[in-house]
Order: C-alpha cells, then structure tokens, then sequence
C-alpha cells in the first residue's frame, strides 16, 4: 500500500509538473509576430494603388472631367463661322423677281469684334423703294466689319462661356484629386481595420489554446484523482466561451475583409477578399511625422489641398459670370462698317462701289431681367466665398485635430504597452499559482482575459496612431501612404 501510494504521488507531482511546464510556456500572451506564410503580408501601398487604379469613384471623377473637357470644347464653337443662306422667288406678280442671298459671320474674341462676307444676286423687276435688292448680272459682294461700343465688348457671352468653362475643367480635375485623397483616407481606414481584426484574431486563438493546453493537464490530474472533476469542467466552460470569443474576431475579421474589398480590387475591377494569410504580422510602431509650425502646416494645406483648389475654381468661374451680368446692364450700342461692289452687266447706277456705315442701340428700358441676373451673380460669387471662409476653418480644424490624435495615440501605444507586460506577469502568476494547488480557474480566467484584452489594447493603439496619421495626411493635402 505504502508503494502505491508513493507511486500516486509522484504520478501526481509528474502530472502537474507537465501542468505547470505547460502554462509556463504559455505564460505569455504575445502580440502577433512574423512567421513563415505562404503569401506576402498586404500592404497599405498596394491597398492605395489599386484604389486610384480600380475603384468606381474614381472613374466616376474621371468622367466628371470629360464632361467638363466637353463643355469647356463646346464652349469654343462659339466663335465658329456661321453660313446663312437665303432664296426667295416671285414668279407671278406686278414685280416678278428672285433673289439669293449668302453670308458668312465670323465672331471674333477682339473686344466682341466680327466679320462679315457675303454676296447677293437679284434679277427680276422691284418698285423703286426696293431698289437696293437689284444687283448686276454677276451679283454682288460685300465684306464688312461689327464693332460693340459698350455692351459685349469687355466681355460677351461666348468669351465667358470659354473662361468658365476652361476654369471647372481644372475645377474638375482638383475634384477629382479631391475624390482620390477621400478615398486613399477611406481606403488606409479600412486596411488597418482589417489588419487589427486579423491580429485581435490571432490573439483570441492564443488565449483559446492557452485554455486548451491547460484543459489536457487537468484531465490527467482528475483521470489520476488528484483534482476534483469540477475544476476540469469549468476549464471546458472556458474553452467553449473562448471558442466563441474566436469565432465572433472572426465574423469581425471577414466583415473587415469585406469592407477592405471594396478598394482593394483585381484587374478586372472586382473586389479581393484577402485572406488571413496576408495580415502583415505587425502593425508599424509610431514614428514622428514630418510637421512645421502649425500656422506654416495650415498654409500649405491650404494651397495644397485639392478640394479648396476646386472651390476656389468655381469662385473664379462665377466671378467671370458677375462681370458679364454686370456688363450686360448696359446699352448695346454698335457701330458697324462695310463695302460692296457688283459685276456683271446692269444699269450703270449700280456699277460703283459702295462704302458705309452705321450705328444702332438697343436697350430695354426696365432692364429688370438683366439687373436680376446681376443679383444672382453676386448672391453665387457671396455664397462660394463663405463656403470658402469656412473649407479654410475646416482645414485648420482638421490638421488640428489630426496632431491631437497622433500624439494621443502615441501616448496610448506606451501606456497599452506597460499595461501587456504587467498583464502578463500576473497572469503568469496567477496561472504558476494555480499549478500548485493556491489558486481557481476564477482569478486565472480573469488574468488571462485582462492580458489578452491589454494585448488588443496595444494592437488598437496602434492602428488608431496608424489612421490618426491617415487623417493628417490628407488633411495636409497628401496621400496617407
């Protein structure tokens, strides 16, 4: 009896030796490290490149330029030469008669100045006060000349039409550059959502196999009789609630895939869900970001950001349709000049050159549509400048708020670090502690979930500096790779 006893014993000492060996070695819950895999860690300049090459926004800015390049074409046919023709016939009447008229405008953007050419040819009878319609056998020709005195001549419709569309095809071009930093500050959030799911992942496995190794242990203790069965069943409690806590950062892991997959897209334009296998096995430690002063910071932001560019643009554009509304108030007067010469055979009264010119003016007399127009242009020109004051307040908030939570994040990276080491140290232990007999799966449990929670504090700090620095960038007007 006194051999079997002795035998027990060291069975028993054996059993938890192989325990506490066992625990030991999981002492400590690490934060995710580099191993071997077969494919290479996703980064977040691959994730930034296939968002400016791939993603529908983009190409919907893109578009949004052509359409603008195509107003801005348009806009010049304006001054493109315009043909009239015109034919009228009289065959039976007191005066039969035909005439055919042609003529060529050409407007030109010489302070509203156009040209004009055309020839003419009537044959037939006309009374004596339409004489003028009468040409010799050959017709004649004409060219003269169409200056504006005071409306259209600083600037017409169609010379403001060419400048405000020129100016939104560059306004649409910084949109689009606008469109591409959200993106990349959207595109960088979700890489690193996933990328601290996929680590927060492996450490809910590390703390499930830290219960399962332990759960082997205590089997053999209770098969030997030296642990009651309980503690055995409520370490199983353990694995199955650490189960769960594995399978829930999973179902966060593939919802952060699928977020990620929306930028993240293959030749083909569609989404790449990415698997674990390419969580890069650590998140990079804090590093200083390259600032000035903040009052340097803000205003190169300001002369660098793309989305102020724009407004700017379209400020530019209004301010072009103000000064036509304004010059539009005034009277059209016109001066106009021009010389003809018929050939052919004819009366001789119509052989000479004839030389000429005139003036008329036309104004309405309220001119309550154009002095309304003119309100309208100021009240845009008003409204884009304060939505300009304040893109200008909002940039200065943002980089503000930015460097706030960088150096918060830092902050928090140090302290998340502190709290891992003194986490694990007590849950190693706790867990020594219970290998001996003086501790219960209650206190063990409790240290184990508060180093693994301190280890995913870390991971969050981490990628909480990583989109803090996200923010910055583009708040700067750069790209956050």
């Amino acid at each position: 009896m006194a051999n079997y006893r002795a035998c027990l014993k060291r069975h028993v000492e054996r059993v938890r030796g192989t325990l506490a060996g066992a625990l030991l070695a999981a002492a400590i819950i690490t934060l995710p490290a580099g191993d071997v895999r077969a494919a290479a860690p996703l980064t977040l300049d691959e994730v930034l490149r296939a968002t400016r090459d791939t993603h529908p926004g983009i190409e919907a800015a893109d578009r949004g330029i052509d359409k603008a390049s195509g107003k801005a074409f348009a806009a010049r046919g304006g001054f493109d030469p315009t043909l009239s023709i015109r034919a009228k016939w009289e065959p039976v009447g007191y005066y039969p008669n035909a005439q055919v008229d042609a003529l060529v405008y050409q407007a030109t953007p010489l302070w509203g100045t156009a040209l004009f050419a055309g020839y003419r040819l009537g044959w037939g009878s006309f009374p004596i006060y339409k004489g003028d319609l009468e040409t010799l056998s050959g017709g004649e020709l004409r060219a003269g000349v169409e200056l504006p005195v005071w409306r259209n001549g600083p600037i017409d419709s169609k010379r403001a039409k060419i400048q405000s569309t020129r100016i939104r095809e560059g306004a649409a071009r910084s949109q689009r550059d606008a469109a591409e930093l959200e993106l990349e500050r959207d595109a960088a959030w979700a890489f690193w959502d996933w990328v601290a799911a996929g680590q927060k992942l492996q450490v809910s496995r590390q703390v499930l196999s830290i219960a399962e190794r332990r759960n082997a242990g205590l089997q053999e203790l209770a098969n030997a009789g030296a642990i009651e069965r309980i503690k055995l069943v409520d370490n199983r409690r353990l694995v199955v609630s650490r189960r769960a806590k594995v399978v829930e950062s999973e179902r966060k892991f593939q919802t952060s895939a699928l977020k990620l997959s929306l930028y993240f897209r293959d030749g083909d334009l569609q989404p790449i869900r990415v698997g674990e296998e390419r969580v890069p096995p650590r998140i990079p430690e804090p590093r200083g970001v390259d600032t000035l002063t903040l009052e340097q910071e803000i205003e190169q932001a300001l002369a660098r950001r793309p989305d102020l560019a724009a407004l700017v643009a379209e400020r530019d554009a209004l301010q072009v349709n103000l000064r036509l509304a304004r010059n539009q108030r005034a009277p059209d007067v016109k001066l106009q000049s021009y010389v003809a010469r018929d050939f052919g055979d004819g009366p001789d009264e119509l052989r000479p050159t004839e030389f000429g010119v005139g003036a008329y003016v036309t104004m309405p007399l309220p001119l309550r549509e154009l002095r309304g127009n003119f309100r309208v242009a100021q009240a845009e020109v008003a409204a884009v400048e304060a939505k300009l004051r304040g893109m200008k307040d909002k940039v200065a908030a943002e980089i503000q708020t930015a460097l706030v939570d960088l150096g918060a994040a830092q902050q928090r990276v140090q302290l998340a670090r502190e709290q891992v080491s003194l986490a694990n140290e007590l849950a190693e232990a706790e867990r020594t502690r219970f290998s001996a007999g003086a501790s219960d799966l209650v206190i063990v449990n409790l240290r184990e979930r508060a180093a693994a929670d301190a280890a995913n504090d870390v991971i969050d700090a981490l990628a909480d500096f990583q989109r803090a620095r996200a923010d910055y960038m583009v708040a700067t007007g750069r790209s956050p790779s």
